[in-house]
């Protein structure tokens, strides 16, 4: 029998307004150049309909005209990073012009069109260079960083200062204008060839693209002053800017001068044209219409109740016993070894804390790792012989990711730094004799877990190297320190400086007794002789795929992990095993049953309350639902006849971290969480939890999953993964797959043609996709999108102004694709109520156009639990009614996920996920922190304390 065809579903959007829009009109006034959604459209200059002129594979944008109108210079992200290209107005003869890795932005033509400004970041931050459009010379660089004042940075998070962007050439070739970005932007002006000697003309908080006027003796901008935004007519020497448009929502793009001296910018979704002394704008109306395919495809179903016993998938830091006979690693919750030549393998924990990270001692005695029996994450050392565990830290911040000195005498470990170690950690280094501890670090963002050299004289990690402060990706690289914190570091990129090496955060290096460092690249794992001060070998393959390697203490085997598998490398003869060393676990479902007495339990679906019922609780699975009092009591009686009765809560947008520990559950539970979809982690980590939570070894709510940040060449969190081609989304698709992840997180740098081949190979493993960008990821079938705004590769997003507005495009785009999207609003908090507002105007619009919304937070960037119900409340501020805002939070949220036939509302054949309220959500959503009890699948986990 053959398979049923489904059916395409394509549908066509027209949009009318555009957020984060650039536009250019030509030197002859007869054709406009749009940016729109990351495709370029010609329309007539009196508007109408549009024409796309470039695929939106290539994420165009910011176009110039030649002077003489033959070309449009514009740059685009594709094929892995920013360059820049040329075509004729009618889309032709596409040519490029720039050729990585390094980045190239914002170009303009010098005034004889032979030539070509633009930002690079090649050298010392981005600085302008000149390209010769023909004749193949090499490009001429015209900053510097001593110039701009730009430094590298050093911190985990930092903001664009001293980049030279946006530059301009006077019509007579004598002077250079472009943009020094900082703390406040600044216009500066200076003669062609006087090299560090410039003018500030302007500054604002942000500033764009300017343009000079034909006369040269003054130039156009526009940009943001705080919130207002601003057209202004600049001079050379600085004196007193003539504001042409002040307030609005301008968007930060090149004006074009028109030859009637009018400007023409882009602000409030529309394009402008404000004349000469006119006190409003004129618009150019126009249509740009695209096609969505928003095919359905068969996704992954589950049975949220099945108890079949399974292997362990979540494996976390398979270690070797120094003579490479046995391992351990955790799973489950808990520490298991194994014998590897029987395959035995035998619990050495067993115990609701978090026990993870084992390091075995060289001499092979003891075993350290990390738990939270002591109230938070520490490191404890096991005796292997006896059993008997000591605590060795107390640190004032959860520890992680313990590593022996070669000669047994310290441990290397990280601690968390900025809330947690997904936002950064320092390198520690604590005498196991003594007790006395020495940072050796400045807070790192996301680093990889610890290595020694073998003379035990420098410790390494896995770390990303900035390519430039204005954006925060990079390369991850090897950076060494020495062991005792005193002394120069050293940076060693075994691929070269513009490549990145694999996902670092809880992803350890190995570096063998005899020197030998085994890292990442690719997705396959390579080794090569690495001195303690930094002199690298050439290297071999050890694996075409692999992650998270250990070397016994003699440096004769390997263990490592691949996907569904674990491994062992035998170094003299060069053979992989697949070991069988894996516990198993099955689904804890609870054996007591209940009768909830409700008094008002909310029907999700009607939006209101079924008032004195019984709800009952049988294997986890609510049986029935009957008028209180009708039928026999089954179970345990839970009264709740004086209270509100709700499905538990879904949180659609978090980063959990293990180093929480159990602690974390309980803050969920606190706050009726019963449910948490994460986005963005080690995907060992997150299966570990999601197994863990399902076999009842943690009380935790139920997980999940997307693993880790898909980009591209270049990435930012310590959990992001370098997938910047289509071979390397097949393979980061096959990880997903073998290890059950829920959805596939496309992020910033992952370019539009890699996303749409993951889109399609995701999909036919019945994955959803989820990501920051909406077009034209939502043409491409892409499922769910997160945040109204967030970072974008560009630096602005297509999805919000700065100012935190979303235009027609986005709403239309959103609203009639069904993509679900977590709007992540009640973090904007920290912008100021006006950019909260404008996501409220959007939520709303988002809504009443039959859109799909769930209710997400981005934690531990704000609060984990409360910050739910700060999103919440930011909804029905916005006028949501408050029964639809728990639907976000509840069955929809379900829906999203996949499993709104199994959670998400309160009726039979659901799991029993509940939350019992002191007082009515209907009536004022504060009152869903109210939380009096909580039961997760059948089992009551949280009661408020009297």
């Amino acid at each position: 029998m053959e398979a049923a065809v489904t059916e395409p579903v394509l549908i066509d959007v027209v949009m009318t307004e555009g957020t984060n829009m650039s536009a250019a009109m030509s030197p002859d006034g007869s054709t406009l150049i749009l940016a729109l959604q990351g495709v370029l459209w010609s329309v007539p200059a009196a508007g109408g309909e549009a024409t796309a002129l470039t695929p939106a594979e290539m994420d165009s944008h910011e176009p110039v005209w030649s002077p003489d109108g033959a070309l449009i210079a514009f740059y685009t992200y594709a094929e892995n990073g920013f360059t820049i290209w040329t075509m004729k107005p009618d889309g032709s003869d596409l040519t490029q012009r720039t050729f990585g890795p390094s980045d190239a932005r914002y170009p303009t033509f010098t005034p004889d069109g032979k030539s070509l400004l633009y930002s690079a970041d090649t050298e010392g931050g981005y600085q302008v260079w000149s390209l010769p459009l023909e004749g193949g010379a090499e490009p001429t660089q015209l900053t510097v960083a001593d110039e701009t004042g730009y430094e590298t940075p050093l911190t985990p998070y930092f903001r664009g200062f001293g980049n030279a962007v946006y530059p301009v050439m006077s019509p007579d070739g004598s002077k250079l204008a472009f943009v020094i970005d900082g703390q406040m932007d600044a216009l500066v002006v200076r003669d062609v060839s006087a090299e560090e000697t410039f003018s500030v003309a302007y500054t604002a908080n942000t500033l764009g693209a300017p343009v000079w006027a034909p006369d040269g003796e003054s130039l156009y901008i526009a940009g943001l002053v705080g919130r207002e935004g601003r057209v202004a007519q600049a001079f050379p020497d600085g004196s007193d800017a003539n504001v042409l448009v002040e307030g609005g929502d301008v968007f930060a793009f090149r004006p074009s001068v028109l030859s009637d001296g009018s400007v023409l910018y882009t602000a409030d979704g529309k394009v402008n044209v404000l004349a000469p002394g006119a006190a409003e704008p004129t618009n150019i109306a126009f249509s740009a219409s695209v096609e969505l395919d928003r095919t359905p495809y068969k996704r992954r179903t589950y049975d949220l109740t099945s108890t079949d016993t399974q292997p362990a998938l979540g494996v976390i830091d398979p270690t070797l016993s120094p003579d490479g006979t046995r391992a351990v690693l955790t799973a489950v919750g808990d520490l298991w070894i194994s014998d590897l030549a029987s395959g035995e393998t035998t619990q050495l924990t067993d115990d609701d804390f978090i026990d993870m990270s084992p390091s075995w001692s060289p001499d092979g005695s003891t075993i350290a790792f990390v738990s939270d029996r002591g109230g938070k994450a520490d490191i404890w050392l096991m005796d292997v012989a006896s059993g008997e565990l000591t605590q060795l830290t107390d640190s004032p911040r959860p520890t992680n990711s313990p590593v022996w000195s070669p000669d047994g005498s310290s441990i290397a470990y990280l601690s968390d730094a900025l809330i947690t170690i997904f936002l950064g950690a320092t390198v520690n280094v604590i005498d196991v004799s003594t007790g006395d501890e020495t940072t050796i670090s400045e807070p790192i963002f996301g680093p990889s877990p610890p290595a020694w050299s073998d003379d035990g004289e420098t410790v390494l990690v896995v770390s990303r190297l900035p390519q430039t402060n204005r954006f925060r990706e990079g390369y991850n690289a090897l950076f060494l320190m020495p062991a005792s914190g005193d002394g120069e570091t050293k940076w060693v990129a075994p691929q070269g400086m513009d490549a990145s090496l694999g996902r670092r955060q809880w992803n350890r290096p190995a570096w063998s007794s005899d020197g030998m460092i085994v890292y990442r690249f690719k997705g396959a794992l390579y080794m090569a002789p690495l001195t303690a001060n930094g002199v690298l070998g050439e290297a071999t393959l050890v694996a075409e795929a692999g992650e998270n390697p250990n070397w016994s203490a003699d440096g004769s085997k390997l263990i490592y992990i691949d996907g569904a598998d674990v491994m062992l490398f035998d170094r003299s003869t060069g053979e992989t095993s697949t070991l069988d060393i894996k516990p198993e676990w099955h689904r804890d479902m609870p054996e007591e049953d209940y009768t909830i007495r409700a008094g008002h339990m909310l029907d999700v679906a009607a939006g209101e309350y079924l008032e004195n019922v019984d709800i009952v609780v049988e294997d986890g699975v609510i049986s029935s639902i009957e008028p209180a009092g009708t039928a026999d009591i089954v179970g345990t009686l839970v009264d709740a006849s004086d209270q509100y009765v709700i499905p538990g809560l879904i949180e659609s947008h978090t980063h959990q971290s293990i180093t929480q520990g159990k602690a974390l559950g309980d803050i969920w539970f606190k706050y009726g969480i019963t449910t948490v979809r994460e986005t963005g982690d080690d995907p060992y980590h997150a299966v570990e939890r999601r197994e863990s939570a399902d076999a009842g070894r943690r009380s935790a709510p139920r997980v999940f999953t997307a693993g880790p940040l898909n980009e591209g060449a270049r990435v930012s969190y310590g959990v992001s993964e370098t997938v910047g081609t289509v071979e390397e989304a097949k393979e980061s698709v096959r990880l997903s797959t073998e290890l059950k992840l829920d959805l596939y997180k496309s992020y910033v740098r992952q370019d539009y043609t890699v996303q749409k081949t993951v889109i399609e190979l995701a999909h036919e493993s019945g994955i959803p996709v989820t990501g920051h960008e909406l077009y034209p990821a939502v043409a491409n079938g892409v499922d769910q999108m997160e945040h109204f705004g967030a970072t974008s590769r560009r630096g602005y997003s297509l999805k919000s102004s700065l100012n935190g507005y979303s235009y027609q495009d986005v709403i239309a785009l959103i609203s009639q694709s069904g993509m679900y999207v977590t709007p992540t609003l009640a973090m904007g908090k920290r912008a100021g109520p006006e950019f909260v507002q404008a996501g409220q105007d959007a939520l709303v619009k988002i809504i009443d156009n039959g859109g799909k919304l769930v209710a997400g937070t981005d934690s531990p960037f704000v609060p984990y639990g409360a910050s739910l119900h700060d999103e919440l409340a930011v909804y029905s501020g916005a006028g949501v009614s408050n029964a639809t805002v728990l639907k976000l939070a509840t069955s929809q949220a379900a829906e999203a996920i996949g499993v709104g036939d199994q959670l998400g509302q309160i009726a039979p054949g659901y799991l029993a996920d509940i939350t019992i309220l002191d007082a009515d959500p209907l009536a004022d959503i504060a009152n869903t922190l109210s939380v009096s009890e909580v039961m997760k699948n059948g089992e009551i986990v949280y009661v408020t304390p009297d």
